[in-house]
């Protein structure tokens, strides 16, 4: 166990140090570098707070070797008498009587030798403390976001309801077509969202709003939302919540969340309009601030 948690204290630490320095880099490579570059560059550090592989010459988990080390020393110093200096005499108490001398037991070496180990041994139990406090957090965690994601699964599909319109679907094809997706991509219409949504990580669908909208809007929300599926953004974001479960005692990994989801929508805008001209863009910009100010009484929803 004692392993086990350095193990997942040195990635914890590793894994924000390495945080710290691209976000450090952030103000340098914002504007020189892609929306979708900034957006996979975190996969680095998703992955270094999950994978124990370190460089010998920056091995985190050999500081805690050496503190526990260290304690483990200056506790066995402790237990021994000082250099130089005599241990004090203890008199001797002798019974006229039975002319024996009762002299009181001086602890033997073994006896030593079991009480420091004894002493020693404690701080490392620590560590079964950790774990359990640990594991039972983690694990109630990764409860909780899959009852969640689950419940907001059953709540979107009892709104749903299937797309009909040719028209719709055609322009739905096309736009997989111009993806190069191979994938079915479902489309529904449901009352309950107040904008655009896709779910399903095999099977996709892509959720609308109930409301009028234009044959271009359209196209950038297909064009959006199936860069979404083709970029793998459910199983990266769930990569992340993985993170979340293991480290939740680390405030890093919530920064962490929160830039993954800004970029991950940033770098989807940007695939959109990479191919459009200035007045497309400004419609695809507009299409956005629609859904922003959508009076949608479900605005404020689970959705």
């Amino acid at each position: 166990m004692s392993e086990f948690m350095k193990i997942v204290l040195s990635l914890s630490i590793s894994g924000a140090l390495l945080m710290l320095v691209v976000l450090g880099l952030k103000q340098i490579y914002k504007n020189k570098f892609s929306k979708r570059w900034q957006y996979y560059i975190w996969i680095i550090v998703v992955l270094r707070f999950l994978i124990p592989f370190t460089p010998s010459t920056i091995n985190i988990r050999s500081l805690f070797e050496r503190v526990c080390t260290t304690v483990s020393t200056r506790m066995e110093e402790s237990l021994e008498s000082p250099e130089g200096l005599e241990s004090p005499k203890i008199p001797a108490v002798i019974n006229m009587n039975n002319k024996e001398s009762n002299q009181p037991q001086l602890p033997t070496d073994e006896d030593e030798n079991i009480t420091i180990n004894t002493v020693v041994q404690r701080p490392y139990n620590i560590y079964a403390y950790l774990f359990l406090g640990w594991s039972a957090l983690a694990l109630v965690l990764l409860v909780r976001k899959i009852t969640i994601f689950q419940g907001f699964i059953q709540y979107i599909k009892a709104g749903n309801t299937e797309v009909s319109d040719i028209k719709n679907l055609n322009l739905l094809s096309d736009c997989e077509e111009k993806l190069n997706i191979k994938a079915r991509v479902e489309l529904y219409h449901n009352t309950l969202i107040a904008s655009p949504i896709m779910i399903g990580f095999f099977r996709p669908s892509i959720i609308l709003p109930v409301g009028e909208l234009k044959d271009k809007e359209l196209f950038y929300i297909f064009m959006h939302e199936l860069h979404h599926y083709k970029q793998r953004d459910m199983f990266y974001k769930w990569l992340v919540q993985i993170v979340i479960c293991i480290h939740w005692f680390n405030p890093f990994v919530y920064l962490l969340e929160k830039e993954v989801n800004k970029v991950c929508e940033l770098s989807c805008d940007e695939a959109v309009i990479s191919g459009l001209d200035d007045k497309a863009k400004r419609e695809y910009g507009d299409t956005l601030i629609y859904f922003l100010k959508s009076n949608n009484p479900y605005k404020n929803s689970l959705a």
